[in-house]
């Protein structure tokens, strides 16, 4: 990609969930699931606008586009600012305000309901994306399933444990255990000779690490890219972005991928898991993996 072309495309790239990561919120009680009873595994499309992954969900009966973000810890609805009471949560680019509600949200065979939701004017995303958005669907939503995305075909499942363990005896080129904190899988990568923590987070345009981290790769392994745009919910903000040349998770080896450095230590909720920064479209493009969060494995697919 030309370099011009690189940096119209990061001025709009989001990490919506860095955001999110901020509330110190307890996930909910598991809410009403019913599971639809098609074939065990129902594959339903999805499309990439800027590195996001937009779905088509139904919300109270209503069809629409959402963001499937696995950074966010609950759905998200976008409601105007007129229409919302407040409340406040602290984030990089400072203060939003919303509501609780709850809603009935259906996608890829499940159905839900009585799910709780914050209500958010995330309204400046449809300039991003081009189209109407709803929402955000996170992990409240399928944190009971197994998510399966195919980057390159661009298809989506929410796989029953039975499911995708009958595929992995054939499909999986290799697992990768992760930590769950909180809502957040959280891999180990090894970046020259120290070892980072990585969220794994579809709802981030861009790979993100902590700034105070930088000092502990290897001069030779960055290539520096200049400052870029980081666009949230919030707001945006300039950061350092640096090419890294060699990045290694499980038994495989990511080659230049791009990197975003931001102070994260306001976010109460990475700081003390001791999680580095984020992996976002940069690691899942072209790729296909499934996210276990029973078993707590990600699993590269063939």
């Amino acid at each position: 990609m030309r370099q011009g072309a690189f940096y119209r495309r990061l001025r709009f790239v989001i990490s919506l969930s860095i955001l999110l990561l901020a509330m110190q919120k307890p996930l909910f009680g598991h809410t009403a699931m019913m599971l639809a009873e098609p074939e065990p595994v129902r594959l339903v499309n999805f499309s990439l606008v800027r590195g996001l992954v937009l779905i088509e969900a139904e919300l109270n009966g209503v069809k629409g586009d959402f963001i499937l973000d696995t950074g966010s810890p609950m759905l998200i609805l976008n409601r105007k600012a007129s229409e919302l009471m407040q409340f406040e949560a602290n984030t990089l680019q400072g203060a939003l305000s919303g509501e609780w509600t709850t809603c009935d949200l259906s996608w890829a065979g499940i159905h839900r309901f009585n799910l709780k939701a914050l209500a958010l004017d995330i309204s400046h995303l449809e300039g991003i994306t081009g189209k109407p958005i709803m929402g955000l669907v996170g992990y409240e939503f399928f944190g009971e399933m197994n998510l399966y995305l195919d980057f390159n075909l661009r298809k989506a499942s929410l796989m029953t444990t039975a499911a995708s363990d009958i595929l992995n005896n054939t499909f999986i080129k290799e697992n990768i255990p992760f930590t769950l904190e909180g809502h957040l899988p959280v891999i180990e990568a090894q970046i020259g000779s120290n070892k980072f923590r990585l969220g794994l987070d579809t709802g981030a345009g861009t790979n993100l690490l902590h700034l105070n981290r930088i000092g502990d790769i290897e001069p030779e392994l960055l290539t520096p890219a200049g400052e870029a745009g980081l666009n949230g919910l919030a707001g945006s903000q300039k950061v350092l972005s640096a090419d890294i040349v060699e990045t290694t998770i499980g038994a495989s080896n990511y080659w230049n991928m791009r990197f975003v450095f931001t102070d994260i230590s306001n976010l109460e909720n990475l700081v003390s898991n001791q999680v580095d920064g984020l992996l976002g479209f940069p690691f899942f493009e072209g790729g296909k993996f499934s996210i276990n969060y029973q078993e707590k494995i990600l699993s590269v697919w063939k």
